[in-house]
């Protein structure tokens, strides 16, 4: 199982997590205490049992800083995959050579670090780097219980499930579009690690992930996460309070923190 968990964007101010939850009518269901050993503070807002994380800087220096350097109004930072095959897709990095930014287990870590109360002595996730994946930060993570999507998941803490709840009428991300000067080559590298084919919409190259969700790749003039898809039971009104807080709405889409968000009505129950 490899499904499309997790997106994260970089914002210069935290605030943009609450601007983007009012829009879209979801809560933010959980800031991580543990994230400020790397100079940041973090949002994480429950769209349906998948999540769209904020991250902004504490302090300069950090990984964040320097993204916004480059995106001084923010943008996607990162495409993160829950999966319940952790080892196998690890063995296929090394195996394909794909260079590693970031990793973090209950092996590798300290062990007053594998904190239980918050779901850190399971938790294993591997960041890869942009370089090496097509340009966009990737992630696979994976918490025990995770197979089913209201069950654990580590990076939204322990309690995630109380705020976002299975009954309720929220919207989903169902898909995450990056742009690159070569999308065919990004997708190919994606798929690989995954064992999954590439399919196409179009001219748009995709993968279908599991839950339903799909991964896509288009050309464009930089190698970045771009646009989010999202479905929701009423799409007018999200556009409407996006208008309404000065973002320019086009069809069914809007820009915010350098990412176009796509709101479609929901097809059906995921």
């Amino acid at each position: 199982m490899i499904r499309l968990r997790q997106v994260c964007l970089a914002a210069p101010k935290i605030s943009a997590a609450d601007e983007l939850a009012e829009i879209f009518g979801v809560q933010i269901a959980y800031r991580d205490p543990l994230i400020d050993v790397f100079g940041l503070e973090n949002a994480l807002l429950g769209f349906g049992g998948t999540f769209v994380e904020f991250i902004a800087p504490l302090k300069d220096g950090t990984t964040a800083t320097r993204f916004l350097q480059k995106h001084p109004g923010g943008g996607g930072y990162m495409v993160i995959h829950d999966t319940d095959e952790y080892e196998t897709i690890r063995r296929r990095i090394d195996e394909q050579g794909v260079r590693i930014a970031f990793e973090s287990t209950p092996e590798l870590r300290d062990p007053a670090q594998n904190t239980p109360e918050h779901g850190y002595d399971t938790f294993r996730h591997v960041q890869l780097h942009p370089r090496s994946v097509g340009g966009t930060l990737m992630e696979f993570n994976q918490t025990a219980d995770n197979e089913d999507l209201f069950g654990g998941y580590a990076p939204a803490g322990m309690h995630w499930q109380q705020i976002v709840r299975p009954e309720d009428d929220l919207p989903k991300i169902v898909g995450a579009e990056c742009t690159s000067s070569d999308p065919e080559k990004m997708a190919r590298t994606w798929a690989a690690l995954m064992d999954k084919p590439v399919d196409h919409d179009g001219e748009v190259a995709v993968i279908h992930l599991d839950g339903g969700a799909v991964d896509r790749f288009s050309a464009g003039p930089t190698d970045a996460f771009t646009r989010l898809f999202i479905e929701a039971s009423d799409p007018a009104s999200i556009l409407e309070r996006a208008r309404e807080r000065g973002h320019e709405v086009r069809d069914d889409a809007f820009t915010f923190c350098g990412v176009e968000f796509v709101v479609r009505e929901r097809q059906e129950v995921r």
